[in-house]
């Protein structure tokens, strides 16, 4: 009977604590949650640090197009499928959430063959180009190197560009 109680000691301590703590707490668990061997995306954790910056139909948009993507995160729906997809009523729905992700980084675009290609970016890329534009400040970074560093990522060294320097010219009288 020791004998058996070490092998299920032995065998429970090898498994991950998660899944030790969700076989203890939801029993049924297996039957609920989705088989990660096949069609399961994962979204990036550092994701979570930029939802602030998003609206959400940002987002929506952003998740959908990282579950059409392929390894290596580009994919091709027309306007219309991605539309109907999120329930959306037609294209002007959608180009100006894509347009907003594009602009803040979140994704590229390219016309090739009559296609729209998507290309989903890294959220490093995005959290440096907020650093580089004044979106996110120096507490916001600090927060976002710290997950970084606890999920052993390099940190975003990106710095905030310099202002340009306005050249004020005086408003001009209008004859009356």
């Amino acid at each position: 009977m020791t004998a058996d109680i070490t092998a299920t000691q032995t065998h429970q301590a090898k498994e991950p604590k998660d899944l030790r703590l969700r076989k203890q707490h939801f029993p049924k668990a297996e039957e609920l949650v989705f088989d990660r061997k096949r069609g399961f995306v994962p979204v990036p954790i550092i994701l979570r640090k930029l939802l602030r910056h998003m609206s959400a139909p940002e987002l929506r948009v952003l998740v959908y197009l990282q579950t059409r993507c392929s390894k290596y995160f580009i994919c091709c729906p027309t306007l219309e499928e991605i539309a109907h997809d999120l329930g959306l009523n037609g294209r002007k729905n959608l180009t100006p959430h894509l347009a907003a992700l594009e602009k803040k980084k979140f994704i590229s675009t390219a016309m090739a063959s009559g296609k729209k290609f998507f290309l989903v970016h890294d959220p490093r890329v995005v959290i440096e180009y907020l650093v580089e534009t004044g979106k996110i400040n120096k507490d916001e970074l600090f927060d976002i190197n710290e997950l970084r560093r606890d999920l052993q990522q390099d940190e975003i060294t990106a710095e905030p560009r310099p202002a340009e320097a306005l050249t004020l010219v005086p408003m001009q009288r209008r004859a009356k």
